[in-house]
């Protein structure tokens, strides 16, 4: 799943590139700049979710599974 977040980071990464950091053009319509609004916005919340995976609950399950697995 790690291999897979930073896969999700590197793609997210390329997108914050292409739409110059989710930044509609002066002249762009009402509804490019919502889609660029909500891009970041699921950006910014897919940032999150990968950081409570790696950080908390992968080492922690991690962690219960060593515990599992010294007591056989």
């Amino acid at each position: 799943m790690e291999h897979e977040h930073a896969d999700e980071g590197d793609r997210h990464a390329r997108i914050e590139a292409l739409t110059n950091g989710y930044t509609p053009p002066a002249d762009a319509c009402g509804s490019y700049a919502l889609l660029l609004k909500k891009l970041k916005a699921f950006r910014d919340d897919l940032h999150e979710h990968i950081h409570l995976e790696n950080n908390l609950i992968f080492p922690r399950a991690l962690g219960l599974e060593n515990e599992v697995v010294d007591a056989d």
